[in-house]
């Protein structure tokens, strides 16, 4: 499965839509919070499933803050990242990674594009569709495939 890794949209809807189309092929669309509902109104174009979470500049009572996904054998825990220190590094998230049991950390928060590894846990933070604090406007796909084999590749595009 494909997966397109977005965060930080902050209400651009254009910028989002950009991300996603330079991704290519995709099966599934995460965004990591800071206006989620933005992948809720871009994703009519593109029809896929959607998995989001809440990021400190949203609100809503009915979204989560913190959500767990499997795919192919992964489990994949989807966070925006403010209440986990990320301006820091990923220790608390590691830390939390290591208590539910997960594979793979989405998040966002920093605006800046990051793909580590701590231990037996791959982080991956797609840095921001809009206002990125690393450049360019970035986003990533995260490719598991059906042997839990895993791929990741992070892009970057202009807003023109």
């Amino acid at each position: 499965m494909k997966i397109a890794v977005v965060s930080d949209s902050h209400g651009n809807l254009y910028s989002l839509d950009r991300a996603l189309s330079k991704l290519g092929e995709f099966d599934m669309i995460v965004h990591l919070g800071d206006h989620f509902n933005d992948v809720i109104k871009v994703n009519e174009k593109y029809k896929k499933p959607i998995e989001y979470v809440c990021g400190n500049n949203d609100y809503g009572k009915d979204v989560k803050y913190e959500k767990i996904i499997e795919v192919n054998g992964k489990r994949l825990l989807l966070v925006h990242g403010h209440r986990y220190d990320v301006y820091y590094n990923v220790l608390k998230l590691y830390l939390k990674a290591l208590e539910e049991r997960v594979d793979i950390v989405l998040f966002g928060h920093t605006h800046v594009q990051m793909i580590e590894r701590e231990g037996d846990v791959l982080f991956i933070n797609p840095g921001s569709t809009s206002r990125p604090r690393d450049g360019m406007p970035g986003a990533a796909l995260l490719e598991i495939k059906e042997d839990g084999e895993v791929e990741v590749n992070t892009i970057r595009f202009t807003i023109e």
